[in-house]
């Protein structure tokens, strides 16, 4: 029994995946049941208590209910609720790791009002993190005891203490511990807005400061009413500052005794939003030593599973994190949760959204990194949750989509390119509090809304070597260096965005079309440089723009604007931008991309190394069959379909007479222009071999 090959595959699953009355604890019978080696499997012991109340190995003792299973739930689709004790897990961890895998020991941060056990937060209220309204939850890391005391340091000891005992191969803190709420939320409590001022030098007004050692509701309001309205940047920056902290301290012991950090460290957020609603800068904790950040690009069982039923599918939205957290995070190892099934929250995309979940598994995998040693893929692989109940046959399903989506060995990416740039991310805060404008991220979604994908992501420090059309978000703030070397580029067409009233022409730049947003009341600037539309597009262009979409303007300071309370949804704010302005770069963008094809559906497009296209073609309903119609700008040797559906191959066009021929058996001429069938919600992909490939045996 082997790994997959291509990309990485880390299980998280609850303990009920596990027979605790087989002699290896279910080991073997795990093993069997996926059919290949996962990269490591992440136990969901869920309550911090696992590691605040580990008391050794020197005598066996049974672990708490809600550590052997999720919320303590007394059952999943296999088997009930099992009483594990210390030394089960510890079997298990061995023979895991004997089996070529290892155990992470996976806990959020939750409380649940002593349910099954007295927790430690009972005796210890001070960690609690404190919230609007008096509201008092589950732990919050970087908190002081009543002493004055670090909880990170209790908990660093506890945490590499129990690392050690178990033989796990490393640790994974999620919900609720990292990250941890909403920062316009709270915490703002005397200790947390005294490390604040301590650390920021910040002077908080007579009153507030007058006030700091009463810890109710309406004192704790107060000062977070004045943070969120005069000190935004800075108590934004200062928690980046102290997770960053947290996590160097942390990763610096559980390093030293030979075990890995895996993060959360977002909640379905991009790199700005994780900052701004959660006080995390990815990359700095990267930085600082984290090993994996495992996203949340969860969008099917996100929405299927959403208590709200009017919620938008924010597939868009989701899939857009991958491309911008690689290149945010730049070199660390970026993998993403993806829902199978959860028995706990009591949903299951395997069985109930089978054509949505393929998509997720298959694009997510899609996007791609252009850097200067060519492409890589920006995630390195899979977490799948949760991995527990699930029978053999349904993960030889998983596995054969998962082995589709890792088998692109990508050289180049022909769909356009986003790029990036740390600077305009640090320019970013200030600018989104002072305006409320779009973020690189909510352009390349709401662009893909719109039809027009990007396929990667270029840093800015790795232009140089990028050859392509490039989006280029917010150039008035990037760097000057960063704005001469986009001034400069020649190798494909440059569409770029800017704040209203933008002059390019100040920068040396002489577009070929500018157009602004006509019903905003900040409009943003968009123009484009290194090549010239087509006449029909220009007219379309103008036809998009005479129109407005009846959205209302944000009124007022934008500084003021009400942030929304929950980062599972469209999280931010922004200022009016009209559909017809981004319908109009949409097609901008993708009339001027040097993109060797056209399709009537959406689509992603690569060139692999082998010389062959790659396509992702898009089904934009998710109730419906459709067919997407392909037409290559150059001579076509043949396609092979690559996704699981469709099973017949393409149908080709008569150049004469323009109708399709059934080419299914015997000898056949390949045309340039051929339809395939796209599942309901799905994305089919194929390959496409310019003449004069060979085209490659069927598999």
């Amino acid at each position: 029994m082997e790994k997959l090959k291509n990309g990485k595959v880390f299980i998280w699953m609850q303990m009920l995946g596990f027979e605790r009355n087989d002699p290896d604890r279910g080991a073997a019978r795990f093993l069997e049941q996926t059919g290949f080696v996962p990269d490591g499997a992440c136990a969901l012991l869920f309550h911090p208590d696992f590691v605040h109340q580990h008391r050794g190995m020197d005598e066996e003792y049974e672990l708490h209910a809600d550590n052997c299973a999720y919320y303590g739930i007394p059952r999943n689709a296999e088997r009930e609720r099992q009483p594990w004790t210390n030394y089960d897990v510890r079997t298990l961890a061995g023979n895991l790791r004997e089996a070529g895998t290892g155990l992470y020991a996976g806990i959020m941060g939750s409380s649940i009002g002593n349910a099954f056990h007295r927790e430690w937060i009972a005796d210890h209220p001070e960690i609690h993190r404190h919230t609007r309204n008096g509201g008092r939850r589950g732990h919050f890391a970087l908190k002081r005891f009543k002493d004055g005391t670090y909880y990170e340091d209790f908990f660093i000891e506890r945490l590499c203490r129990t690392l050690v005992d178990y033989g796990f191969r490393g640790v994974h803190l999620a919900d609720g511990f990292c990250p941890n709420g909403n920062l316009y939320h709270g915490d703002y409590s005397t200790d947390l807005v005294t490390q604040f001022v301590d650390h920021t030098g910040c002077v908080l007004p007579e009153g507030i400061a007058a006030a700091l050692g009463n810890d109710e509701g309406e004192a704790e309001d107060a000062r977070g009413d004045w943070i969120w309205s005069s000190a935004r940047a800075e108590w934004i920056e200062f928690m980046c500052w102290r997770w960053e902290s947290f996590f160097r301290k942390l990763c610096a012991r559980v390093h030293a005794i030979g075990c890995e950090v895996m993060v959360l460290g977002m909640y379905c957020t991009d790199p700005f939003e994780t900052k701004y609603c959660l006080g995390m800068d990815m990359a700095r904790i990267m930085r600082a030593g984290v090993d994996y950040l495992t996203a949340n690009i969860l969008p099917t069982s996100c929405y299927v599973a959403s208590p709200w039923d009017t919620q938008e599918y924010f597939f868009h939205r989701y899939m857009a994190i991958a491309p911008t957290t690689a290149a945010h995070i730049r070199d660390g190892r970026l993998v993403s949760m993806v829902g199978l099934q959860d028995a706990t929250e009591e949903w299951d995309m395997m069985k109930h959204m089978p054509c949505l979940h393929e998509r997720d598994l298959y694009t997510m995998m899609a996007y791609q990194l252009a850097e200067k040693g060519g492409s890589r893929r920006a995630l390195e692989g899979y977490f799948l949750c949760l991995g527990d109940g699930i029978k053999r046959a349904d993960w030889d399903w998983e596995r054969e989509r998962m082995e589709i989506a890792f088998s692109a060995d990508v050289e180049r990416t022909l769909s356009p390119a986003m790029l990036w740039s740390d600077t305009a991310y640090e320019n970013m805060l200030a600018e989104y509090i002072r305006t409320r404008r779009w973020t690189p991220f909510k352009l390349f979604y709401e662009l893909a809304k719109a039809g027009t994908h990007c396929g990667a992501c270029v840093r800015s420090d790795d232009l140089d070597a990028y050859t392509g059309a490039l989006l280029v978000p917010d150039f008035d703030l990037l760097s000057p260096e960063e704005q001469r070397t986009v001034a400069r580029y020649d190798r494909g067409a440059v569409i770029a965005t800017a704040r209203p009233g933008f002059n390019p022409a100040q920068y040396g730049i002489r577009p070929t079309f500018v157009f602004a947003d006509r019903f905003s009341n900040r409009p943003l600037t968009a123009f484009a440089f290194g090549a010239t539309p087509a006449e029909s597009t220009v007219a379309a262009i103008e036809a998009l723009l005479a129109r407005d979409d009846g959205a209302p303007n944000l009124e007022g300071d934008p500084a003021d604007a009400a942030d929304f309370p929950y980062t599972l949804v469209d999280t931010l704010p922004f200022a009016k931008v009209t559909t017809g302005f981004r319908d109009a770069l949409a097609r901008l963008l993708l009339d001027l991309s040097d993109c060797p094809l056209a399709c009537d559906m959406p689509y992603l497009a690569f060139r692999l190394k082998n010389g062959h296209c790659r396509l992702y073609l898009f089904n934009n309903t998710d109730s419906q069959y459709r067919r997407a119609f392909v037409s290559m700008k150059q001579p076509v040797a043949g396609t092979r379909i690559v996704s699981s559906f469709p099973i017949l191959p393409v149908r080709y066009k008569e150049v004469a007479t323009g109708g399709l021929i059934h080419h299914y058996t015997g000898e056949q001429t390949p045309k340039p222009s051929f339809e395939v069938k796209l599942q309901p919600g799905g994305v089919t992909i194929l390959d496409v071999f310019p003449e004069p490939a060979t085209v490659p045996a069927a598999q």
